[in-house]
């Protein structure tokens, strides 16, 4: 039997045991059939919760490591749709966001990302258009300042549907525990705001404010089988 097939008996097992139409004494047999199932193949909780989790991966659209703002962009992306991002990069390689998450939400999450960078490029193009006589340094700052505004604005509309079930959680952690255990974490360094660059960041924030992200109504990311053992 194939280690997905054990894995799906345990879980609908432990579903069973916990699901509130099982009287008590179905529940028992299926919490013991599943603990039955764990030790003979030598299974933990934590292969079972893991197992709820997947992941996918998404161009971040540069070379090497990819500026804060398109990191910014990405993790709001999964705030959104309760996901965990890993960024590779390598010298001469393009980065990549690596997604984890339960059911459809890494697709989401890298969809999601596409279509808003797509918009905050075009927005941050079209101001750029407008600042004449700037040098090259100066274009880069108040473009960079332009982008996290807009992402700030995007980041409070997102806020208010975003949000992620216990369960969900304890599978993303078992994931990355088993499949990314030996991860580096990395401070987000945000360019340092001046003050002539204001001017740019409030031209960001009401562009992100027109932003357009619709979160799948069907959409709901669950890890089910959040009982302890």
């Amino acid at each position: 039997m194939s280690d997905e097939r054990i894995l799906d008996k345990i879980k609908k097992c432990l579903e069973m045991a916990k699901s509130r139409s099982s009287n008590p004494n179905e529940a028992e047999i299926a919490l013991r059939q599943a603990r039955k199932l764990m030790d003979l193949y030598s299974l933990e909780m934590g292969d079972v919760l893991a197992s709820m989790a997947c992941e996918t991966s998404v161009a971040a659209g540069s070379q090497g490591t990819p500026p804060a703002w398109r990191v910014r962009l990405m993790q709001v992306c999964a705030h959104a749709f309760g996901t965990r991002v890993i960024v590779t990069s390598g010298f001469l390689s393009p980065a990549r966001f690596v997604l984890v998450g339960c059911a459809a939400a890494p697709e989401l999450t890298g969809y999601a990302y596409q279509v808003l960078e797509r918009q905050l490029q075009k927005a941050r193009r079209d101001y750029l258009d407008t600042q004449k006589r700037c040098k090259r340094s100066t274009k880069v700052a108040r473009g960079d300042a332009f982008a996290n505004a807009w992402i700030d604005a995007v980041y409070g509309k997102i806020d208010a549907f975003a949000g992620v079930e216990d369960g969900v959680a304890e599978a993303i952690d078992a994931f990355m525990k088993k499949h990314h255990p030996n991860l580096e974490h990395v401070d987000l360094k945000r360019r340092k705001l001046k003050a002539r660059d204001e001017v740019a960041a409030d031209a960001g924030y009401r562009a992100g404010q027109s932003a357009q992200l619709h979160r799948a109504v069907s959409h709901q990311p669950r890890a089910r089988l959040t009982m302890g053992m």
